[in-house]
């Protein structure tokens, strides 16, 4: 048998170590971590070894060679571009000849491979992987089997309402020879997002092996960190560099420790380490070769390469310091600093938590670094959420940090393709704004800024204009959090889609920014009467003189404020009366100022334009499920449209409003990009305010009934709701908990779980994308049933979190 070792990775999330180093070469306890895939592979037997490199490959060549100096042979194959990580394995095809297994060559493992092999050969099986329970599954391929083991569904890199276990794809393989047979070649082919999934759909034997043992994707600085902890407390069954001088204490051959300096277990100290007196070498630390820790310094918890040099009186904790970095005299290094190769920290200098020094730099005396000399506060966190980029304002969301991340935007982007960009009227929006346009321009990148205005304008915009994509900046503070908002849309007018969300940060993450030349900059333009625009969009699609000739008396609810200016603009338009309430007024005070004014409507618009809250003229504010409901009945009842999109969660009562109006409902995901994928265009009804009210209005008009009459019109579309709270590294461990319970049910997993009862019913358990909590939702035409079953699966949810 044979084996491959990927070994082409260029490791971005651990820079700056991997500058100018590949990441199968970064050091795991004084060796490569490649050295210990190498070892594992020899443990079983298996010696003839294809290497596939790309990034800087001569680094991993030169010290591994042709393998016998470690008791193996390895051949090397190169990917001149990259061909993802099936791709790669193509081209050693003629080598491949017999089973082989597929390792990574950046992660470090100590599982035994044979009772892996074993199970593949039991289940006569084209594709094994070695699968693994993890708490947060979100950066791996997440794995669903049956009792015999055969994958049933595979998911590569799920956002949280996507994930149906913690076990996930560890990236070790046993293959067959005729999965060739699947991989094109010269082509880019992924494992996870190709070649699995065309054999899952060919139903081919593809099974997952639950392994035993330790196992950790360095694929993180703070992952880095945290393998080299778990190999010093013993977590990992792999042999160690040096002698265990007494318990814990790993030391190498030469080195030199003088009388009074203290060592705390465990601790590993490599060859030709000096370690002068009074220093204090702390638990759960790594000095490399050659480095020197100069009297009265003390480590706790911090990994040094080698020939490092920190002189006397230094204090480093949690620190990373690459090979041939000096520390002088006095300077500080705090929790997950993380310093580059052959880089200068002056005399009585501090590094203050996080900060990320480039190779080579200098740090002068006495300087207090706050921020990373490349990289931003957020390098090491996704940087969108569930609706783009957000943080507190002029905390997180600062100028310099918009101007880097408009920078990593405009790399992503054609050069001299123009966006539109906008904000609303609120300074800091307008501030972070221009941020964000001067660093556009810097990338070659052209901006039309139709500022201020709201989220819908924007999307019509693009669409209209026909740009390459839009960016809107926004304030939001409806309870005091202070929040600057940043939503990216493509040329269609939608929320990007999330893989142009990850090369955005791979952009930011590596500085891999895009400097046009000084006479080819990007250029602005700025056009203020897009509301127009929109506004008679909106009217060319409804009749507008059968609602003017309604006089509709509307009491209406915003933020007075310029960029919602064109609201009343378009309800006098439509010759609506306009009697305004205070800005965050509560619903329930907004109910009696209608009924007091005996108005048609009461109109509550959210800050950005886009959700929209009804009250009929006898007081009812109507809640979200109505409001769905409403939509549904107003896109379907004048045969406008044919299909609308609503989330999973909606009521199975929609579909008779669809079916009596001869319209198709699509349930999809619960994001605003899945469900403005629908349909004609970016005018939406749940996202788009303005678009839904005077759709509504038509219909009142049209066939001159009241809201409360048009209510009427519509089924009981009322569910339960609760929402219970979960640690984030627990969701996958109850996801993948609920999946095993109900493996024998009727369920859909197009967002979370949803289990269809047999006695009629369903209910959804949703994790939210962004915060630690599940939104259990139950609908049953017995609304104790529905009880039931939401009690059921809250109780399990908070039940498995503890086990």
């Amino acid at each position: 048998m044979k084996g491959v070792i990927m070994a082409g990775g260029k490791g971005t999330r651990l820079r700056p170590l991997t500058c100018n180093m590949p990441k199968p070469m970064v050091p795991m306890l004084h060796k490569p971590v490649m050295e210990y895939g190498i070892e594992l592979l020899k443990k079983f037997g298996i010696t003839d070894i294809a290497v596939t490199v790309h990034y800087l490959p001569d680094a991993i060549k030169n010290y591994f060679g042709d393998g016998r100096d470690f008791g193996v042979n390895l051949q090397y194959f190169v990917e001149d571009s990259p061909l993802g990580t099936a791709g790669s394995i193509k081209n050693a095809e003629e080598f491949l000849d017999e089973r082989f297994i597929v390792i990574s060559g950046d992660a470090l493992t100590d599982f035994n491979l044979e009772k892996g092999i074993q199970f593949h050969e039991d289940n006569d099986s084209l594709a094994t992987i070695f699968m693994k329970q993890v708490d947060s599954p979100l950066e791996y391929g997440v794995i669903m089997t049956n009792q015999e083991g055969k994958i049933i569904r595979f998911l590569e890199k799920p956002s949280w309402n996507e994930v149906f276990s913690d076990t996930v794809n560890t990236g070790i393989y046993v293959l067959e020879p005729e999965v060739f047979n699947y991989i094109e070649k010269d082509v880019p082919v992924d494992f996870s997002k190709d070649l699995f999934p065309l054999l899952m759909k060919e139903d081919k034997n593809l099974f997952g092996y639950q392994a035993e043992g330790y196992w950790s994707d360095i694929g993180s600085l703070q992952q880095y960190r945290q393998s080299h902890y778990d190999m010093l407390n013993g977590l990992v069954d792999l042999p160690f560099a040096g002698e265990e001088k007494e318990p814990g204490v790993w030391i190498g051959k030469n080195v030199f420790i003088e009388d009074g300096a203290e060592i705390e277990a465990p601790v590993s100290i490599a060859d030709g380490a000096v370690i002068r007196k009074g220093s204090h070498i702390g638990k759960l630390s790594v000095v490399g070769k050659n480095s020197v820790v100069s009297s009265g310094s003390s480590l706790k918890k911090t990994v040094l390469w080698n020939d490092v040099f920190v002189g006397d009186q230094c204090e480093l904790r949690g620190a990373t310091i690459a090979n041939g970095t000096k520390v002088e005299k006095d300077a500080s290094v705090f929790e997950h600093a993380v310093v580059g190769n052959h880089c200068t920290i002056g005399k009585n200098a501090t590094l203050k938590p996080d900060v990320k020094i480039w190779p080579e730099k200098e740090i002068f005396e006495e300087a207090l670094v706050h921020t990373s000399i490349v990289w931003g506060k957020k390098a090491t966190k996704s940087l969108f959420g569930s609706r783009g980029v957000s943080g507190i304002a002029n905390v997180e969301i600062t100028p310099d940090y918009i101007a880097r991340l408009a920078s990593a935007y405009g790399a992503v982007l054609p050069y001299g393709s123009q966006i539109i960009i906008a904000s609303d009227s609120h300074d800091f929006s307008v501030m972070i704004k221009q941020s964000f346009i001067q660093g556009l321009h810097s990338s070659g990148v052209h901006t039309l800024d139709i500022s201020p205005t709201v989220a819908p304008v924007v999307r019509f915009s693009i669409e209209e204009e026909r740009l390459e994509g839009g960016v809107y900046v926004r304030f939001s503070n409806p309870t005091g959090e202070k929040q600057l908002m940043i939503e990216f849309y493509d040329n269609k007018g939608l929320p990007i889609h999330s893989d142009l969300e990850r090369k955005i940060e791979n952009a930011y993450w590596q500085e891999d920014y895009r400097r046009a030349s000084f006479d080819r900059i990007g250029k602005g333009a700025v056009q203020a009467n897009k509301h127009e625009d929109y506004i008679s969009a909106l009217l060319e699609e409804i009749q507008e003189k059968g609602i003017q000739e309604a006089k509709f008396r509307v009491v209406v609810n915003y933020n007075h404020q310029p960029y919602l200016n064109f609201i009343p603009n378009l309800y006098n338009r439509l010759n609506c009366e306009i009697l305004t309430a205070p800005y965050q007024t509560k619903p329930e005070e907004m109910a009696s100022f209608v009924r007091v004014t005996n108005a048609n409507i009461g109109v509550l618009i959210g800050e950005a334009g886009e959700t929209l809250r009804l009250i009929t003229e006898t007081g009812e504010v109507l809640d979200e499920e109505t409001m769905l409901a409403l939509y549904v009945f107003t896109a379907f009842s004048q045969g406008k449209q044919k299909e609308m999109a609503i989330p999973v969660y909606g009521s199975s009562a929609l579909d008779s409003i669809a079916e009596r109006l001869k319209g198709k409902l699509i349930r999809t995901k619960a994001n605003p990009r899945s469900i403005m994928e629908v349909g004609d265009g970016v005018l939406n009804y749940q996202y788009d305010a303005q678009y839904a009210f005077v759709h509504i209005l038509e219909i009142m008009a049209m066939q001159k009934i009241t809201l409360s009459e048009l209510v009427k019109m519509l089924p009981d579309v009322h569910m339960l709701r609760e929402y219970v709270p979960c640690p984030k590294d627990k969701k996958g461990r109850v996801m993948r908990r609920l999946m095993e319970d109900i493996r024998d049910n009727n369920v859909e997993l197009l967002d979370g779980i949803k289990v269809f009862h047999p006695e009629g019913g369903w209910t959804l358990i949703l994790p939210d994308v962004e915060q630690p909590v599940f939104t259990v939702y139950s609908q049953n035409t017995d609304p104790e049933q529905a009880k039931q079953a939401a009690s059921q699966y809250i109780e399990k949810i908070q039940l498995y979190q503890q086990v």
